[in-house]
């Protein structure tokens, strides 16, 4: 972390936890590190002083083993795809819900099937169901990815079916321990690769950014459970990481013909101190990123690796036209003094404590191309509607699959700041005096997903209506809390 410079090109086994490792089987659902082991490493089983700032929320795999006079442990590399084994579509999303105390934005979420070198990152065992086993949820069977939407540029945000190489910290989820125990996810991390599926396409973040849950982390290593000392260390702890150090990562071409060109393309970097290196070596496209820039300012590298052949296919170039959204309820307010439960016909969440307007979030993906409607806040009334959203353009194989997608979360969580005791609530959501359930979070009008098998079979005009996953709007609204109608035109090249 902060106190070496450390070369992140292969996965590192963590200190204490090698013999343990060495056990695993390497068949398709081997069992992983017991969430027994995240007692051990700092969690403490307890909401309520995780809500007051008192125990950590996320803690490294292994600190038990690490100590807090020496660095924690160490960076993970993760490879695979981007997966959910019981509700593909929502294989990657914005987070529905995240506790303002102990975040500065809402997070984005996607869900990574390990290939075999990397499953010993998976916790639990699948026999008994416990750690990342639990359940049937988007995450069950796979590794949980999340770093906070402010500190990821939407250009990277990875969908279901890409590749991802990513390198960050192997930690243990503190605030969900029930039924099957802690689970292991990747939150935060410092390098995200992805590949996307068929267009000879790779997209790079590198950033020193920690985010709250990697100072969260650092403070818990630091900390060993000592109240004082752990809080101390969240008022000063810096939230930048020294990253020095090379990445590497490949962008596998499908076409047996070298590409005439590939180029690095900026896409928001910032800060300097980086180099991009990009070499064709038999079917892929090496690329190598060298930091060395000063850890003590904010360093983004941001680039978009694109490969082209002479005489390839020509890419369909559609424009998707948002063109009305509907909101058929606004999602507040919650039942009368807070009563969880009174017949609600605008949330299930009947505790919070909230009023007209619903502030919504909503976000759009077209075939990885991320965008909000709006400047990503709209001030929701039953029945509103608002017109002229945002249009996308994307350029696709002919022939190749791809999803257009729709993500609506309200915010309830406007009255406490966020974990830096800003004044204003999490970002993308607004200030406001609202309390939402701290038992299942923000409300959300849930998810509206289409996909379609070519760009030729999505021309024309579209109406989506959201499906049951991820929703707090009760069964009683047949058709959802919203719609949402679209417009696919195909763009002729002059």
């Amino acid at each position: 972390m902060r106190r070496a410079s450390v070369v992140v090109a292969a996965a590192v086994l963590v200190a204490g936890l090698a013999a343990a490792f060495a056990a695993l089987a390497s068949g398709p659902a081997p069992a992983g590190i017991d969430p027994q082991q995240a007692v051990l490493d700092g969690c403490g089983r307890d909401f309520s002083a995780q809500v007051r700032r008192e125990i950590p929320t996320w803690v490294y795999v292994g600190d038990h083993d690490a100590p807090a006079t020496g660095p924690p442990p160490p960076q993970q590399r993760l490879e695979g795809v981007v997966s959910s084994r019981y509700f593909p579509q929502l294989a990657s999303h914005p987070t529905e819900e995240d506790l303002p105390t102990v975040h500065r934005a809402y997070d984005f979420n996607f869900n990574v099937l390990p290939d075999r070198a990397y499953r010993r990152l998976l916790g639990g065992d699948p026999a008994a169901r416990t750690g990342n086993f639990e359940g049937k949820g988007t995450s069950t069977g796979r590794v949980h990815v999340e770093r906070e939407q402010s500190a990821l540029p939407s250009f990277a945000w990875p969908e279901p079916g890409d590749r991802v190489a990513i390198v960050g910290s192997w930690i243990w989820d503190c605030g969900h321990w029930l039924p099957g125990g802690e689970r292991t996810e990747i939150h935060s991390y410092r390098a995200l690769w992805v590949v996307r599926s068929g267009v000879g396409e790779g997209d790079l973040v590198v950033s020193n950014d920690k985010t709250y849950a990697g100072v969260e982390a650092d403070c818990a290593h630091e900390a060993k459970l000592v109240i004082p000392l752990f809080q101390s260390c969240l008022r000063s702890e810096s939230r930048w990481a020294d990253i020095r150090g090379s990445y590497r990562f490949r962008l596998p071409l499908k076409l047996p013909r070298r590409p005439v060109n590939v180029a690095a393309l900026d896409a928001g970097s910032s800060g300097g101190g980086a180099r991009v290196q990009t070499t064709v070596r038999g079917k892929g496209v090496d690329v190598t990123v060298t930091v060395t820039g000063n850890p003590t300012r904010r360093l983004v590298v941001a680039k978009r690796v694109l490969a082209s052949w002479p005489r390839e296919r020509r890419a369909e170039h559609l424009r998707v036209r948002f063109v009305r959204l509907l909101v058929r309820r606004a999602m507040d307010p919650g039942c009368p003094n807070g009563r969880p439960s009174c017949g609600s016909k605008e949330t299930t969440h009947g505790e919070q404590d909230s009023k007209p307007p619903g502030e919504w979030n909503v976000y759009l993906d077209v075939a990885g191309h991320w965008t909000t409607w709006g400047n990503g806040l709209l001030r929701a009334l039953d029945g509103r509607v608002f017109r002229s959203g945002p249009t996308l353009d994307v350029h696709l194989p002919r022939g190749r699959p791809f999803r257009v997608f729709a993500f609506a979360r309200e915010c309830d969580f406007g009255l406490f700041g966020n974990a830096d005791g800003a004044h204003h609530a999490m970002t993308p959501c607004p200030r406001s005096s609202e309390i939402g359930s701290f038992v299942d979070g923000d409300d959300r009008g849930g998810v509206i997903v289409k996909r379609f098998p070519s760009p030729a079979a999505s021309l024309g005009f579209h109406r989506g209506r959201p499906i049951r996953a991820l929703s707090t709007c009760p069964a009683v609204n047949k058709l959802g809390c919203y719609e949402l109608d679209y417009v696919v035109t195909r763009v002729r090249s002059r």
